[in-house]
Order: structure tokens, then C-alpha cells, then sequence
């Protein structure tokens, strides 16, 4: 794009400075792709090792088919896929296996982040893809939507896919279908079907697209056979969306301005952020209305709830700087993040507002869940201090803020992408549960997560296509990736 990351300031206006930071919002995402990006080069395909056969034995199971805790089980691991599931004290642990004490623990599915920017360098430990890799996994991240690609996401993706490449199972959307690139119905079906002969699994639309052109991209899908995914602009509007079976809505995008009333005075503006008069114009009584319409789509929504907080929070960079997990990311990203959240400090918005549209995100979080709508974890990393893997975890702390349990926050980083996929791509439903054939993505952890999210954070260690990482690895994974970004 030829916009600068921080676009001047032209005006004092209310909509200057929201459009300002739905720049932000989309060019942020292209720091891992842009200036960071410092290797390009391919490595020699290097097969890991095969996976081991794993015992997890006497584990308490949460296997989250649904809320419940299966206790005493030992999990026989073989091939990479889970082998046998039963009560301890029946299941034979084979000879040779690895056994893996798991008295006091819980074994949970390993979690799906479904909103990340991933590099496109090579995937070698140090360079960027690498370090995002180390990041995802030792964060217990085992499978990744990435929603802005390049070919050489593709390659990653199969390279992972082959076991070239120790990473999370990838899900690529090729490039971003912008108004201002995709300007016609026929561009559309022309920039569809190329990124359909690419090999992308699925497509990102995005902001300026003629209510024209998006019916040409959503036909063009539907025939070619690729789903569609990303945000829902002012040009096309939520009604469109739904009508469109948009397989995923990012960032809430249009719920709020579906809510403001028929016989409102202002009408909200086109960004992301629903600021000023008009909020005093929304019609809460809308909400169960756009939820049900939302579930009878069978839409999903992946609402990144944590960065919109980000965005409007009146915390100061320095504070975000402090977050443990900068550490992990270069100096230079660091200083734009920072460079980020200085550039909201100009929203004309008072405290009140800002705390009202969060107020009015969680609330329709927590009504699209209670009409069945599906939702989906993914904090939109690595943008405005949201670093890969750890990003995950504050989103499901960020579900549990607006009124969801921690059953069903880790729902939707588990069993619902498994949904997603199998639903929306047509790919048999592989993971996302703890169940017998399926891939053996887990995460052991030191205390049960159905009492409290942040205990997801309590490794033990982590198995990604059966290889089992203990924590003493994923511990080492972080150090090297900390010493990179020292320097």
C-alpha cells in the first residue's frame, strides 16, 4: 500500500481521527509482512523426526466434546493421532512408548488462534515465521487461520502440513480484496479465481468494496468453491453479509451500526469504532434480533475483542510496553506498536463512549453465543502490543470479561474452529477435540481450565501431530526467540 503507517493528520474532525485509525488497524497488520521481513530465503526441506508413541497416563481428560471432566484416563498416542482413550487402570501403556505423567493434570485440545498475520519468510528458527511458530506453539497454539497471504504462505503451509517444518497446522487467506485493488465486479471474479489456482484455503474481503463487486466475489466463490472471510465495510453492510453466508465476520464489523435506531438523528460513520453522538442513538433491543439473524446464516464471528480494547484503552503505551511478552518481538516492532496506540490518543472521544462501545461489543458477544452463533478466538497478532501465542490467551480472557465461561471461551479456541473448517472448507473435522482418530494436538496442563482460563496457561507441555514438547523445550523455544530480539 503506498499509505503511511501513520497517516498525517488533516483535520481536527471526529472522522478524521476514526479514519485515521481504521488505517491503523489495517496497515498495522502488515508489519510481520513489510518491514520486518528481513529473510526470504528458502531452506533445504529437512523432515523432523517421526512422532513418538506417547502415554499420557492416570490424566484427568477435559476432552470438550462438551463440559465435562473424564478422570484417572490414560491417552495412548500413536502416529501421530490419538490411539486410545480409556480409564487408567485398563489401558496397557505399549512397550517402547513414552510415558507421560499425568496424576493432578488436565489434557485439553490444543488451541486454534483464527485471526494471526503470519510472515511469509522461511519458517527456520530465527527468522520471523520461525519465531511466530515458537511463539504459537509454546503458547499451546497448534492450528492458525492467517488471514493476509502470500505464495509463500502456501508453502509454509505444506511444508508444515509434510512435517518439514515443526509449526501450527496452517489455514492461509491469500491477499486482502481491497476496494481500491479490486475496483469492479470483474476484477473480483478475476482476483477469486487467481487466488483459487494459487491454493489458498480460503478469501479476506476487506474495506472499500462496491456492494457490486462483493456480489461478484461471493458468486465467484460459491462457484469456484472457496470461502470467503474478513470484514464488513459501510459499502456492504451486515444485512449483505448474512444474506452472502459470509463464512466469518471480523471485528463485529457493521453489529453496532445495525444497531442504531431507525429514527436516529446521526447516522453512524463508516470506521470500525462507533464513537460520538450516535451512541447515545443505539437500540439495544436489536441485538437478539442480529443474533438470531446471525445464527439462521450460519455466520461465525471472530469478534478480537482485546484489540479493540486496545484501541480506545486510555492506557499509555509505556504501560503495554511493560507486558511480559514484549520481549518476544523485535525493537522495531515494539517502537511501532507504540507509535500505534500514541496515534489514538488524539480520539475525541471521552472515557464514557469508550467504555459504552466495549459495553455494547461484549454485549453482543454474549447474545450471539446465547442464540448459538459460533464463535471463534482470534486477537488479530501481531498488532497494537498483541504478540503471537500470548495474544490467544488474553482473547480468552477478554471472552470471559464479557460475560462467557471459561467452557465455552476455550470452546471457541478448540471444538468451533474443528467446526469451522470441517463446515466452511469441507476438511474432515480433525482436531479440536480430545478423541480417538483424531490429530494429536493437546496441551497438558497443572490445574483445570474449567475453573479458570488463566489456567490454561499452566503448561506442562505440548504434543503438535504427536510430537510432545515439554515444557523444558517450549521454555528453550521462548528463550531463543527473546535472545534474537535483543540485539
Amino acid at each position: 500500500m503506498n499509505i503511511p503507517l501513520f497517516p498525517r493528520k488533516t483535520s481536527g474532525s471526529r472522522a478524521d481521527y476514526l479514519a485515521l485509525l481504521l488505517a491503523l488497524i489495517t496497515l498495522g497488520t502488515t508489519i510481520f509482512h513489510t518491514t520486518l521481513d528481513t529473510s526470504k530465503a528458502q531452506t533445504t526441506p529437512q523432515s523432523l523426526p517421526a512422532p513418538q508413541s506417547v502415554a499420557f497416563v492416570n490424566v484427568n481428560v477435559v476432552p470438550f466434546d462438551r463440559q465435562r471432566i473424564l478422570e484417572a484416563q490414560t491417552v495412548i498416542v500413536r502416529d501421530g493421532r490419538i490411539a486410545q482413550i480409556g480409564p487408567a487402570a485398563t489401558i496397557k501403556v505399549p512397550d517402547g512408548a513414552i510415558r507421560i505423567d499425568g496424576r493432578g493434570k488436565y489434557l485439553i485440545p490444543g488451541l486454534a488462534d483464527m485471526h494471526v498475520h503470519l510472515s511469509p519468510a522461511a519458517g527456520r528458527a530465527e527468522d520471523l515465521a520461525g519465531q511466530q511458530f515458537q511463539l504459537f506453539l509454546a503458547n499451546g497454539v497448534t492450528t492458525i487461520r492467517n488471514m493476509i497471504g502470500k505464495p509463500e504462505h502456501v508453502l509454509l503451509r505444506d511444508r508444515v502440513a509434510k512435517g518439514e517444518l515443526l509449526g501450527p497446522t496452517i489455514h492461509t487467506a491469500g491477499p486482502p480484496l481491497l476496494g481500491n485493488m479490486v475496483s469492479s465486479p470483474e476484477a473480483g471474479e478475476r482476483v477469486v479465481v487467481e487466488q483459487k489456482k494459487t491454493g489458498y484455503d480460503l478469501l479476506k474481503v476487506h474495506e472499500g468494496l462496491s456492494p457490486e463487486t462483493y456480489a461478484a466475489i461471493v458468486a465467484t466463490a460459491k462457484r469456484v468453491g472457496i470461502p470467503l472471510a474478513g470484514h464488513v465495510t459501510a459499502t456492504v453492510g451486515l444485512k449483505r453479509a448474512l444474506e452472502a453466508q459470509q463464512s466469518s465476520i471480523e471485528h463485529l464489523d457493521g453489529y453496532l451500526q445495525a444497531m442504531v435506531a431507525e429514527n436516529s438523528p446521526v447516522a453512524a460513520g463508516p470506521s470500525q469504532l462507533v464513537l460520538g453522538p450516535v451512541l447515545k442513538h443505539i437500540d439495544e433491543s436489536k441485538i437478539p434480533a442480529l443474533a438470531a439473524a446471525t445464527r439462521k446464516a450460519g455466520v461465525w464471528n471472530d469478534p478480537t475483542l482485546t484489540l479493540f480494547q486496545l484501541l480506545v484503552s486510555d492506557a499509555k503505551p509505556e504501560e503495554f510496553l511493560k507486558w511480559p511478552e514484549m520481549q518476544y518481538i523485535p525493537a522495531t516492532m515494539r517502537e511501532s506498536f507504540a507509535k500505534q496506540k500514541q496515534s489514538t490518543a488524539n480520539i475525541p472521544a471521552p472515557s464514557s463512549e469508550r467504555q459504552r462501545y466495549i459495553e455494547l461489543r461484549n454485549k453482543m458477544l454474549v447474545a450471539l453465543h446465547a442464540a448459538g452463533a459460533k464463535l471463534l478466538i482470534g486477537p488479530d497478532s501481531p498488532q497494537f502490543f498483541l504478540v503471537p501465542g500470548f495474544a490467544t490467551h488474553r482473547e480468552l480472557q477478554s471472552f470471559v470479561e464479557a460475560g462467557l465461561t471459561p467452557y465455552h471461551a476455550i470452546e471457541a479456541a478448540t471444538r468451533n474452529p474443528a467446526e469451522y473448517f470441517a463446515e466452511v472448507m469441507k476438511a474432515p473435522r480433525d482436531f479440536g477435540t480430545v478423541e480417538v482418530g483424531l490429530r494429536a494436538d493437546l496441551l497438558l496442563l497443572d490445574a483445570n481450565p474449567l475453573e479458570s482460563v488463566a489456567n490454561v496457561s499452566k503448561r506442562v507441555g505440548v504434543m503438535v501431530r504427536g510430537r510432545w514438547l515439554p515444557e523444558t523445550e517450549l521454555r528453550k523455544m521462548l528463550e531463543t526467540v527473546a535472545a534474537l530480539n535483543q540485539k
